[in-house]
């Protein structure tokens, strides 16, 4: 087991990709901190799988957009655990529509949830990281390309992009490794809240050349892989996880 003894916190865990990082990092032995916003019945149904398996996890729930939630989070985490080991910045949410159309509070909201609270998970969990550790952080490349409806959540997830470089030069002297993974189009909750859902999946689908969508578990496989010491060269890089389909254009 790669993780055994390793303790890592997912943000944005009861669903999705975060669900499935967590039950991956589980199956490697870790000791799993979920994090949740609102989704306590979907998260307490993670708890069971990870037991399942034999694995050890606990649940918190946090609105890591709120700085102050944030931090008491971290207050649970240093009481039990002392230190952390593995990062995993997966929590983002963010207000669909056009762009022109977003108003003061669809910015702090999309900001916040996305951006701003990966930046205050990231100091939190350096702070203990005594000997090092690893910090990932999930965001997808609409921070690139312009997607229908993504509105202020693009330029949300380009701010993930440079606070990641970011946070990888001045943390890498403290041993602690900092990566980003950009998934492809995945057919999870949250994608489905965007109008034009169905369409973009089924064109998406077309253009791929593996021929499918990304699943949360070819996301989880990825992260993993970044967590080891395998990977400890790899700083300040976010891999593309999409069977391809960017690079079609």
């Amino acid at each position: 087991m790669k993780h055994k003894g390793k303790v890592a916190l997912i943000t944005g865990a009861s669903r999705g990709i975060g669900r499935s990082i967590a039950l991956r990092l589980a199956s490697e032995g870790a000791e799993v901190i979920l994090n949740y916003r609102r989704s306590k019945t979907e998260c307490e149904s993670v708890l069971e799988e990870i037991a399942d398996m034999g694995g050890s996890a606990i649940a918190i729930r946090a609105d890591v957009g709120n700085e102050n939630k944030t931090q008491a989070m971290f207050e649970i985490i240093k009481d039990r655990y002392q230190t952390i080991d593995i990062l995993i910045a997966n929590a983002s949410f963010g207000i669909p529509g056009n762009i022109l159309d977003a108003t003061n509070r669809y910015w702090d909201v999309t900001f916040n949830a996305t951006a701003r609270s990966i930046f205050h998970c990231a100091l939190e969990a350096s702070k203990l990281m005594p000997t090092g550790g690893n910090i990932v952080t999930v965001t997808s490349y609409g921070g690139q390309r312009v997607l229908e409806g993504y509105g202020v959540v693009g330029p949300a997830k380009a701010a993930v992009e440079g606070l990641t470089r970011s946070l990888s030069v001045e943390l890498a002297k403290k041993n602690i490794v900092v990566n980003g993974v950009m998934p492809g189009i995945t057919d999870t909750k949250s994608f489905r809240a965007i109008n034009s859902a169905d369409d973009i999946i089924e064109s998406v689908q077309q253009q791929t050349p593996m021929g499918r969508l990304v699943t949360p578990e070819d996301v989880a496989n990825v992260v993993n892989f970044l967590c080891t010491p395998e990977a400890s060269m790899i700083v300040g890089q976010f891999i593309i996880i999409d069977g391809g389909a960017f690079i079609m254009g």
